[in-house]
């Protein structure tokens, strides 16, 4: 065999062999990057982001703080309540959401939780997740 067919021979398996990791290229980037990140020579992967997007969370807040707020009179008590509730949970998840600080969830029914409550819309105001009152007008 001469030179030139061992030549041809080897381009051909570089390119079946380039074919071959191409066809794979997520894989073995990944793997790659795994392997980066164990050694240290790859900076490490960022959080993954728990739970609804942001904006989700904040349409939610602006729903049911106007259930919450345009209720009628002669509501239920216990209708009442269980928005209240639904309105607590959601404002608890838009403060995790934004790394915001809140004790709604250890409060009991009460004053203190409804001072809690007003005290996480001004942050999530100031946070920009809500309108202010102005707005609300």
């Amino acid at each position: 065999m001469g030179v030139s067919l061992w030549i041809q021979l080897g381009v051909v398996v570089a390119i079946l062999a380039a074919l071959w990791v191409l066809a794979d290229a997520g894989t073995y980037r990944g793997r790659a990057l795994r392997a980066g990140r164990r050694l240290g020579l790859v900076d490490p992967a960022p959080p993954r982001p728990t739970g609804p997007p942001v904006e989700q969370i904040a349409a939610d807040v602006e729903r049911i703080r106007r259930c919450v707020r345009s209720a009628p009179p002669g509501m239920p008590v216990a209708q009442r309540r269980g928005w209240l509730q639904a309105y607590d949970d959601v404002l608890v998840e838009a403060c995790r959401a934004l790394g915001l600080e809140q004790a709604l969830e250890s409060l009991p029914p009460g004053s203190l939780r409804e001072l809690e409550r007003e005290r996480v819309e001004r942050l999530l105001v100031r946070a920009g997740l809500l309108p202010g009152r102005d707005a609300e007008r």
